[in-house]
């Protein structure tokens, strides 16, 4: 018997959610792309107005769907993906710390500031992660 409900059927929210979520998908391809095209043609402001634009599209549309456009499984996806970058990182922070103090004291070749300074975003991605973990335990 048909009803005469407006509630989605479980169909009509994954074809929305899906929706949703590859327009998500093109505001960011969309804005990296314009940005690129933009800057490179020579309209460094029209660039960046053109990339902000699609971030407050993908903030509207984020924000602004009919429906939740991720769940438990894209939680654990990201969380996922985050332990292991994480663990990348690690590496690449312990050892190439080591390798940019070490090197100076056995070769002539003198570390480049630029190397320095990733290895401080580096830190930095792990003391925001420090703060980040400190008060997702703390609201438990």
């Amino acid at each position: 018997m048909p009803t005469n409900s407006t509630e989605p059927t479980p169909t009509d929210r994954l074809s929305t959610r899906r929706r949703y979520r590859r327009l998500l998908g093109g505001l960011v391809l969309g804005g990296v792309a314009a940005n690129l095209a933009l800057r490179a043609t020579g309209y460094p402001v029209a660039a960046e107005a053109a990339y902000l634009l699609c971030a407050v599209g993908l903030f509207a549309v984020l924000f602004g769907a009919p429906v939740t456009l991720f769940d438990e499984r894209d939680a654990t996806l990201e969380r996922r993906a985050s332990q292991l970058t994480l663990n990348v990182f690690a590496v690449v922070l312990i050892l190439g710390a080591s390798v940019a103090r070490l090197v100076p004291h056995v070769t002539d070749y003198t570390v480049p500031p630029e190397v320095r300074g990733a290895l401080y975003g580096y830190v930095a991605l792990f003391g925001v992660f420090a703060l980040a973990y400190g008060y997702v335990r703390s609201r438990r």
